[in-house]
C-alpha cells in the first residue's frame, strides 16, 4: 500500500502530532484518520452529514494547528475569567 502526501503544511501537522505524541508518522496518521472517521460518523448516525458542520469542523482544525503554547495559555487565561469551575459564567 502506498499513500503519497505531497502537501507541506500536512507533512508538518503529521510531523508535529508524531513529536507531540511519541508514535510513529503512520500511527500518528493512522489514529487521527480513525478518530476523525469515528467523529464523523457520530455527527451522521443516518448516514447524512450536514456539510457545514464538517466545514466547521475543518476550521477548527486549521485555527487550532497555527496556535501558539502562549495563544493557548491566553485562551485558557480568558476562559477561566469568563466562567467558573463548572463551566458556567462568573
Amino acid at each position: 500500500m502506498s499513500l503519497n502526501i505531497k502537501n507541506e503544511r500536512t507533512h508538518a501537522l503529521v510531523r508535529r502530532l508524531a513529536h507531540l505524541t511519541g508514535q510513529s508518522q503512520t500511527a500518528a496518521v493512522e489514529d487521527a484518520v480513525a478518530r476523525r472517521l469515528a467523529e464523523v460518523e457520530s455527527l451522521a448516525p443516518t448516514g447524512h452529514v450536514d456539510t457545514r458542520w464538517v466545514d466547521v469542523q475543518h476550521l477548527l482544525v486549521e485555527y487550532r494547528a497555527d496556535l501558539t503554547p502562549q495563544d493557548r495559555a491566553r485562551i485558557a487565561d480568558a476562559d477561566a475569567d469568563l466562567y467558573d469551575e463548572l463551566g458556567l459564567p462568573r
